[in-house]
């Protein structure tokens, strides 16, 4: 596309620009516009800033901090941003947060404790572990569940 602008360009002093664009199929507002310097707007430059920001606070963070805890952050430091901002901004760059997975130790574990080896001889007949009894507390079975 840039060489049908290059063309029109070149040739805008002997043609029309609007009979080149027709003719070339292409919009004659998409040529002006190419020839316009690109220029940010202000709300493209705010948003390029807050896209640094936002960068620099993950960065800062090590990847812990979601969009709301960054939006949070930025707003202490004077920046004013939405939370639905910094997530699209987020988005936009890739930037998910490590969530730590929560660990809670169930278990003190005695390495030096004497731990008995029964085997279960009560309720092992043929190979078939049978819980079933005709008299009361005579099999015993219990469980631990964490």
């Amino acid at each position: 596309m840039t060489d049908v602008f290059t063309f029109i360009r070149s040739e805008k002093a002997n043609f029309p620009v609007t009979w080149m664009c027709h003719k070339l199929g292409v919009a004659r507002a998409s040529f002006y516009r190419w020839l316009r310097p690109e220029k940010l707007t202000p709300t493209q430059q705010r948003h390029v800033t807050l896209a640094e920001s936002v960068q620099r606070v993950y960065d800062r963070e090590k990847g812990k901090a979601g969009r709301d805890q960054i939006a949070f952050m930025l707003r202490n430091e004077g920046v004013r941003v939405a939370v639905g901002t910094v997530g699209s901004i987020m988005r936009e760059r890739g930037l998910r947060a490590v969530r730590m997975k929560a660990w809670k130790q169930t278990t003190d574990q005695d390495r030096d404790a004497r731990t008995a080896h029964i085997r279960n001889h009560m309720l092992d007949v043929h190979g078939v572990r049978d819980f079933t009894s005709s008299t009361p507390g005579t099999r015993l079975v219990g469980d631990i569940t964490y």
